[in-house]
């Protein structure tokens, strides 16, 4: 990365309702030193994957050509949008997205050549049709979460953490290590800001029309 990218329930089951056919899959934006998308082509994506110019990056899959073009300004921190490769995974290529101070990523089906919206981490459940994104946004202190079906739309979307019941833009408890299991579902660890209420797993269920994590437990300061 340069150093300006560094800068379920029902439905969730549906999506991931036939047999687990493999452990999930990871792609992320997380590559630590500047200066290696040139190696990262290379190594994931030769004949792929193409840096055409310092400021256009080409994708060519299933017969399509994607170019993915930088705007100004381009040296302005947080401004102007940026694209750079991350990673190519069983048929996936991630690449990150910066546009002013969010950062996101764009996920490349080779079966088909489709672009669908993604984070700088990508988690696939075990069948592949469904993945979890996670992204960032300068001065949000907190993850972005969403829930894509495999052509992209969104079932879900909400942060890493669970809101306070009266305050608000106010967390009770953070969520952490956040998996997909076997069955589908999207799971979480919650951890209460404060007091010594052991932390707790919590799934992500649709009830009475909303998505929300469960169960829920009393935080000392809630």
């Amino acid at each position: 990365m340069n150093k300006r990218l560094r800068q379920c329930g029902a439905v969730l089951a549906v999506l991931a309702a036939a047999p687990a056919c493999a452990d999930n899959l990871v792609l992320n934006c997380d590559s630590g030193k500047p200066g290696l998308e040139a190696k990262r082509i290379k190594a994931e994506a030769a004949g792929v994957v193409k840096r055409l110019s310092k400021h256009v990056l080409q994708v060519t899959v299933a017969g399509k050509t994607h170019k993915f073009t930088d705007k100004p300004p381009y040296d302005e921190p947080l401004d102007g949008v940026r694209y750079e490769f991350c990673q190519r995974k069983e048929g996936f290529i991630l690449v990150a997205h910066e546009d002013g101070g969010d950062f996101t990523g764009k996920l490349i089906n080779e079966a088909n050549g489709n672009i669908t919206d993604a984070g700088g981490t990508v988690e696939f459940s075990a069948d592949r049709r469904a993945y979890l994104a996670s992204s960032q946004s300068n001065g949000l202190d907190a993850t972005s979460l969403a829930v894509h079906a495999l052509d992209g739309r969104v079932s879900w979307e909400g942060r890493d953490y669970l809101p306070h019941p009266t305050k608000a833009d106010s967390m009770v408890a953070t969520l952490g290590k956040i998996q997909w299991e076997a069955n589908g579902e999207l799971s979480a660890q919650a951890t209460c800001l404060a007091g010594k209420v052991a932390p707790w797993r919590v799934k992500l269920v649709k009830s009475g029309g909303a998505w929300d994590w469960q169960p829920r437990r009393k935080c000392p300061d809630a």
